[in-house]
């Protein structure tokens, strides 16, 4: 058996490879929207990059998919790229909801430790709550699929660090956004901004703040094995951002 001479360009131009390529990389992507960084025993810090990662490369996997390799129709990749019907308001873009890659890490990161669950229940004190524990006109027997969720998620966590940013008035890299946004999430937008936290970071000690996260692993008075996980992620996260600036 032998090769073709030319088969570089043979296999280049090839579109059965191209789609078998974009296919698997569409596949990833649905798969990791329904996975779980606990259903696979990985770091939530991991999952979220890696989640984020197949939930960028998906959109142009799912154009290649829908046109031959030869036969792409720039317009459509125009038209993608000139598309502001689903974009945030101007006023309200921060370091994560101005970037696509950086809110679908933080979706994956946040939803990851928030839980998913897209039927209505009621919480511990009774509250109709659905999705990542979302409350606000919820009601029973509602049910939302997991991009409603994952849509709902993104708008909550853009409200939140516009929140955060009312107070948190340094320049932080976008890993540490990430963890003070997920933080602030949890614990509220008003005890963040009255916390040591964000005064420490304010005077210029990122490094403090980080290790700040690790007090917040309390409710009621008492210590929360599952927070002091959260917490711990949210630091190494937070730590990380800022050994990649060194």
């Amino acid at each position: 058996m032998k090769l073709v001479s030319n088969w570089k360009s043979v296999l280049k131009g090839a579109a059965s490879i191209w789609f078998f390529l974009a296919s698997l990389l569409a596949m990833l992507g649905f798969f990791f929207s329904l996975a779980s960084p606990f259903m696979l025993g990985w770091s939530p810090l991991w999952f979220a990059g890696v989640s984020a990662l197949f939930q960028v490369l998906a959109i142009p996997a799912r154009l290649v998919m829908q046109h031959s390799l030869t036969e792409v129709d720039l317009s459509v990749l125009s038209r993608f790229r000139q598309d502001q019907s689903g974009a945030l308001r101007k006023g309200s873009i921060g370091l994560i909801a101005g970037s696509g890659l950086a809110l679908s890490t933080a979706i994956a990161f946040v939803g990851g430790w928030e839980g998913l669950r897209q039927e209505a229940y009621q919480d511990v004190v009774g509250v109709w709550t659905v999705c990542y524990g979302e409350t606000k006109g919820v009601r029973p027997g509602d049910r939302y699929s997991k991009a409603d969720c994952d849509e709902m998620l993104a708008e909550e966590i853009a409200a939140y660090e516009a929140a955060l940013d009312q107070c948190l008035t340094a320049e932080v890299p976008l890993g540490m956004k990430i963890a003070l946004v997920s933080w602030t999430y949890n614990v509220g937008a008003g005890a963040a901004c009255q916390s040591t936290l964000v005064r420490r970071a304010n005077a210029g000690d990122l490094s403090g703040a980080c290790d700040e996260l690790k007090r917040w692993n309390r409710a009621g008075g008492r210590i929360w094995r599952g927070l002091t996980r959260r917490r711990f992620s949210e630091m190494q996260m937070c730590h990380a951002a800022l050994q990649a600036m060194e």
